[in-house]
């Protein structure tokens, strides 16, 4: 460039000029990649300086008067001082942290300084344009005008807009990577839908663009339509000739605009291209020569022009930033950056409806906190509202109308418009993605709309479009699915099995809610509940887990509308939602959603108490759903008053229904650890159903023969129990001839029996029931069933009471994955055995990874069962007692005393261990209430009974309450009694399945032994011989007599979950 300047007689002053001018450019460019905000009077010196430089090429060279060699002298000097002071106080990219913040500090002394010289330098720009007026010749005047014209994009946007960094590189390396042999046009689509920000974007790179390369020209066109296109077109033309030169017609500007970039390397943004079909040779508008075309499009399929950089949300970073100069609000409060996160995630990281959000906050003065309340309520107001400087507009209506500031639900309107085909009217269209628009937004199925139109008659009109001969035509539901993602008003895809699953964004779906009247809001939902459960009643089986997540997703959105909708029409559990409640209820249910379930219910069973009465045995029916529910919540009180009220409200006669309500009361008995009062309720059952009008179905007894059996088992009555599992196994076996479902039920009782061998010590005889059933069930129901996997966790208890650890951890491994892969990490049955795995690991040394493994199926307990749930409890047991056998006795101690404080389960009065070091006031109380639970849950020579003891005995000798220890020992000793007894009288097969031998026992499955298994006790054992040695006053006969107890169980492991 220097050549060509001295060329026409531009002085060397002139030169040094553009040198040091092109040299703080540089620099000011180098601050700002690095900064996030530039002082306002650097960023104007920053926009001026590429002026300067264009005015400085085309003025006349051939006049050096001294009138314009004294301007150019005197703007060098002035651009030089402020080179100079720029160095010495903004920070560079290599400098240190105190380096920055020292200069930083410094450079707020300079403000005056910049305002000055920016003064200066529009007062020398002034001047210097003058000067070119003056003496330019035509093309000089027409490439004068060109280079002015060269930022005719858009006005600035605000200085609370942000910069987004991350997608201008991408836009760069795009247009780098262009290959000219592979394409005639370097062209990059910025694509995304309505409100993402695109324009912004493209403004952006724009700017960049014009300031980092003087020698670009950069021209902004609507592409909207044809006609707009060409409009943009003409204007420049005109505003380039200055209406000198007379045109023909429309081609002939676009010829001298071609003629004038064919001189130039120039970008050209052709914004908004949202409707390619109307307008499909854009490319006629793109001048040959050396330049690129940077597209912004909500249309899929303005891709094909070139490289396509997706535009989607905003990063978290981006979103706080724009929030934050919108509102105003200090965001480093962690309150209130709470709340904007919250903002930012409700609202999808959308651009245009965060700026929008923020401008409702800063209007209505609202706190951070307060908006996401305001926003379920006022979603419309909210998207709605725009402030006085809404960068954001369009013409909608005519190019020869005004411009309309743009909110996001007006751009989604546009592209809605635009749907519609052969097929698939536009009304359609908007009526599916309402129904959409209640569920959830992510993985909306094909398939629920396919099995609706299928299964309901008469067929939905907004359906019929996509059937074909009375069979769902998938081809045309997938051309509409592809309409809205090439309008992006959706994503899709396609699973495995060819199905196809939608996605709306987040505000789309908010969109879609808020456009309909509240009116028809009712209508709506209605339709998607009865959608849901015209689904989840049909090929229940064969859903995965994947598929049940987006159901329990969908099921979740539908309802959280619903409950916002208050009509007699649309009330769940009444009319004709009460068999839908039901249904949602029993799916919840099944995973593990009792809360859920139990609101259900508690509707159906306000409808059906008004409805049909508290005798009616549609009403008994619900109460025995709603008791299961809260059974299973780990509400067992609250089922015991639902289920006592109904039996006090029900006829004393012995119908089916009063029937099946007192096994209902007895099976929540039994799980209050009240026993022997289920043992009356399902032997007052039995007697009932004998004296039963009408015959009892016999698997209704064989049933009732279970639950009894397993009753006594805990009450120690095991020959009792062995009897009536037998009776009901034998049962179930008669009915397999002619009821295939009775093959379950046979396994089921096969279980049961292995249950109460287990409890009997019978481990072996407990093993071949357990795979039997469980080779049954795999058989019969498929090796990933809940009922299979349930039986194979068993098995591996049954294994580790073998002290066959390796087995047991490999088959507990095995249930946890299938469990978890079919009802999800969280579900009961997922957890319990993650908790029999976490003893196996505990059980051969590995503390760390089982410590780990514990506080995960705590805390899933304490999420799904609450603190106070017996399985939770005995959580808590199983980890404290490994900190114990660790010797982390504070640990253990601290742990116990803040769950249990947690939970409510600890009085003021008791204070943790920090406080009196003497005592060990929570894992007293937590074993004191295991011990008590256990007397009245087992037999005393169970194994987890025996347990409990133990550790109670350890913390009572560590704690110094003797009296307390020796008390425990006494309990033990006695167990251990009634335990060799009992071996004496045992058959001679079974003396070899004794305590002591079950070490040595034989392998099931081949001839592994087990000799050099070595349970932690008999480290225990040796800690408290040690301890009694200094305690005169417990003699040593009770530690030999102790020794000889602790041999006889230490085969024994711990707690079977």
């Amino acid at each position: 460039m220097a050549e060509a300047l001295a060329a026409v007689g531009i002085s060397a002053s002139v030169l040094q000029f553009i040198t040091v001018t092109a040299k703080l450019t540089q620099r000011i460019n180098e601050f700002s990649s690095t900064a996030e905000e530039m002082p306002k009077a650097l960023r104007s010196i920053h926009t001026q300086l590429p002026f300067l430089l264009e005015t400085c090429r085309d003025m006349d060279t051939g006049d050096e008067s001294e009138n314009t060699a004294a301007i150019i002298k005197e703007c060098h000097r002035e651009i030089e001082d402020l080179y100079k002071t720029i160095n010495k106080i903004l920070p560079g990219p290599g400098d240190p942290k105190f380096t920055r913040a020292f200069k930083a500090l410094k450079s707020m002394h300079y403000q005056e300084k910049f305002d000055l010289a920016l003064r200066r330098i529009e007062h020398f720009k002034t001047d210097l344009i003058l000067h070119c007026c003056r003496g330019t010749a035509n093309i000089q005047k027409e490439v004068s005008t060109a280079a002015r014209i060269a930022h005719n994009l858009p006005s600035a946007p605000m200085a609370s807009s942000i910069t987004r960094r991350k997608l201008l590189r991408e836009i760069s390396r795009k247009f780098a990577d262009f290959d000219y042999e592979e394409s005639g046009f370097n062209i990059v689509v910025l694509r995304g839908m309505g409100g993402e920000g695109k324009s912004r974007l493209a403004l952006d790179y724009g700017r960049q663009v014009s300031v980092e390369s003087n020698s670009v020209l950069v021209l902004w066109f609507d592409a909207t339509t044809k006609q707009s296109m060409t409009r943009s077109f003409e204007d420049i033309a005109d505003r380039w000739n200055g209406r000198k030169r007379r045109f023909a017609d429309t081609d002939s500007r676009l010829r001298y605009v071609n003629e004038v970039l064919a001189k130039r390397e120039w970008l050209l943004i052709f914004d908004n291209y949202d409707h390619p079909d109307h307008f499909a040779d854009i490319c006629k508008f793109i001048p040959p020569g050396d330049g690129s075309v940077l597209i912004t499009s909500r249309h899929g399929d303005a891709g094909l022009l070139g490289k396509v950089v997706q535009i989607s949300g905003m990063d978290e970073g981006e979103g706080l930033e724009l929030l934050r100069r919108r509102t105003e609000q200090n965001l480093d409060e962690p309150l209130n950056r709470a709340s904007a996160t919250e903002i930012l995630q409700t609202l999808g990281h959308l651009p245009l409806a965060v700026d929008q959000a923020g401008a409702y906050i800063r209007q209505q003065r609202l706190p951070m906190q307060q908006f996401i309340r305001q926003y379920e309520s006022q979603k419309e107001a909210v998207l709605n509202q725009k402030h006085i400087y809404w960068d954001y507009k369009k013409k909608l209506h005519g190019e020869d109308q005004a411009e309309t500031p743009l909110g996001v639900l007006t751009t989604w309107e546009l592209s809605i418009q635009q749907m519609g085909s052969a097929h698939v009217t536009q009304g359609v269209v908007e009526h599916l993605l309402t129904v959409a628009a209640f569920l959830s937004h992510v993985e909306i199925s094909e398939s629920l709309f396919k099995e609706y139109a299928q299964r309901t008659r008469p067929i939905p009109e907004y359906l019929k479009c996509f059937m074909s001969e009375g069979e769902w035509d998938s081809y045309r539901y997938r051309s509409m699915v592809s309409k809205l993602l090439t309008l992006s008003l959706a994503q899709g895809r396609n699973d495995n099995a060819g199905a196809c699953h939608l996605s709306l964004h987040p505000m789309i779906k908010d969109w879609l809610q808020s456009r309909i009247a509240e009116s028809d809001r009712t209508t709506y939902i209605m339709e998607t509940i009865n959608i849901l459960a015209n689904y989840i009643d049909t090929n229940v089986e064969e859903r995965s887990l994947q598929e049940a997540r987006g159901l329990l997703g969908h099921l979740d959105a539908c309802m959280s509308s619903h409950s916002r909708i208050r009509t007699a029409v649309c009330r769940l559990g009444f009319g004709q939602l009460r068999k839908h409640t039901i249904t949602f209820a029993t799916f919840y249910m099944s995973h593990g959603r009792y809360r859920e379930a139990e609101e259900g219910l508690q509707a159906v069973l306000e409808h059906d108490v008004q409805e049909y009465g508290l005798k009616h045995a549609q009403t008994f029916q619900t109460t025995r759903r709603l008791a299961d529910a809260l059974v299973h919540g780990g509400k067992y009180l609250k089922a015991h008053d639902l289920l006592s009220k109904a039996l006090h409200d029900s006829d004393e006669t012995a119908n089916r229904e009063t029937l099946h309500i007192v096994s209902a009361l007895a099976g929540v008995l039994a799980k209050m650890d009240r026993q022997a009062d289920a043992e009356r309720c399902y032997e007052k059952a039995l007697q009932g159903h004998a004296l039963r009008k009408d015959r009892a179905e016999p698997h209704e007894i064989y049933r009732l023969y279970e639950r009894l059996a397993e009753v006594k088992r805990y009450l120690g009555k095991h020959a009792e129990a062995e009897e009536f599992y037998m009776t009901a196994h034998s049962g179930y076996q008669q009915e397999c001839a002619y009821d295939e479902d009775a093959t379950s039920d046979m396994l089921r009782a096969a279980g049961g029996i292995a249950d109460l061998h287990r409890t009997l010590g019978r481990y072996a005889e407990a093993e071949r029931s357990y795979r039997e059933a469980w080779q049954g069930y795999k058989k019969s129901l498929g090796p990933d069933h809940p009922k299979t996997t349930s039986m194979l966790t068993n098995l591996a208890i049954s294994c580790r009471n073998q002290g066959r650890f390796a087995d047991a951890e490999r088959y507990c491994e095995e249930a946890v994955r299938v469990f978890q892969k079919s009802l999800g990490p969280d579900h009961p049955d997922s957890l319990r055995a993650l908790m029999n795995l976490s003893i196996c690991i505990d059980k051969q040394g590995h503390y760390k990874e089982a410590e780990t493994r514990y506080w995960e199926v705590l805390k899933g307990r304490e999420k799904k069962l609450g603190l106070n749930h017996a399985h939770t409890r005995r959580t808590l047991e199983r980890l404290a007692h490994m900190l114990w056998m660790q010797g982390l006795h504070d640990k253990a101690e601290n742990v116990i005393w803040k769950v249990l404080t947690k939970a409510g389960r600890l009085t003021g009065e008791i204070q943790p261990r920090s406080m009196d070091g003497a005592a060990f006031p929570a894992l007293t109380k937590l074993y004191t209430e295991a011990q008590k639970r256990d007397q009245s849950k087992l037999a005393p020579d169970h194994v987890d009974a025996l347990e409990t003891c133990e550790c109670l005995r350890l913390i009572y000798m560590e704690q110094g309450d003797y009296e307390k220890a020796k008390d425990v020992t006494k309990q033990i000793q006695h167990a251990a009694s009634r335990k060799e007894a009992e071996k004496s009288q045992a058959k001679p097969d079974e003396k070899r399945k004794s305590s002591t031998s079950v070490f040595k026992e034989y392998d099931v499955e081949g001839s592994v032994q087990h000799d050099s298994v070595k349970h932690p006790l008999q480290t225990i054992v040796q800690q408290f011989q040690n301890t009694l040695t200094t305690k005169e006053s417990i003699g040593l006969v009770i530690l030999g007599l102790l020794v000889l107890i602790m041999m006889q169980f230490i085969i024994f492991t711990p707690t079977d979950d």
